[in-house]
This record gives structure tokens, C-alpha cells and sequence, in this order.
């Protein structure tokens, strides 16, 4: 690793790359493959003409763009995931905070 990228880096992970997370739970996520337009799953179809996969909506068969994520521990969806160190400390946070209003 070059001296820029040092100086760029994250200082928790020493600049080897980071740990992105889901927003809701802090595990694993995958790409949502549900669809922008119906919000049901997407589908892909082999397009002869063009000899090509597409994805199409399998509500109205256009062609479905999917943006977001699913997390892999309760399945739901989130716009952007945020990095392990962020979770960590919204969650730390977030407990202070509880225990601040019971007393």
C-alpha cells in the first residue's frame, strides 16, 4: 500500500479495505433482487434476438432495474449499507441512550 492510500485509509482497519454491513442487524448483505417499478422479484429472461440475459419485472415484463439490499439475517431491504466501525458505534449510542431515559 502506497503512502496516499495510507493516509486515506480508515484508521480501524489499518487500510486493508473495510467491513460494509447492513444498516438494521450489522450482517452480511446481498444485491436486492427485487424489482424498482412492482416491487416483486425480478426475473431473467434470454433475449434470442439479442443473445443476451436481461432482467425483466415479472409483474408488467419490462425490463426491471433493482436497487438496494437485502440483508442475509431478517431479509429486509435497505437503501445503502454502512461500515462495521459505523454500526458499532450507532449501536453504542443508541444503548447509552436507552439506559439514559429508564432512570
Amino acid at each position: 500500500m502506497n503512502y496516499d492510500n495510507w493516509k486515506l485509509s480508515n484508521p480501524i482497519d489499518d487500510g486493508d479495505g473495510y467491513n460494509m454491513v447492513s444498516r438494521c442487524c450489522g450482517c452480511s448483505y446481498e444485491n436486492s433482487t427485487i424489482t424498482d417499478c412492482c416491487q416483486v422479484e425480478m426475473k431473467l429472461k434470454y433475449l434470442l434476438e439479442t443473445d443476451s440475459t436481461e432482467q425483466f419485472c415479472d409483474a408488467c415484463n419490462d425490463v426491471a432495474e433493482c436497487s438496494g439490499y437485502i440483508c442475509n439475517e431478517c431479509g429486509n431491504w435497505f437503501e445503502e449499507p454502512e461500515e462495521e466501525h459505523e454500526y458499532n458505534e450507532r449501536m453504542k449510542e443508541n444503548y447509552i441512550e436507552d439506559n439514559r431515559n429508564e432512570y
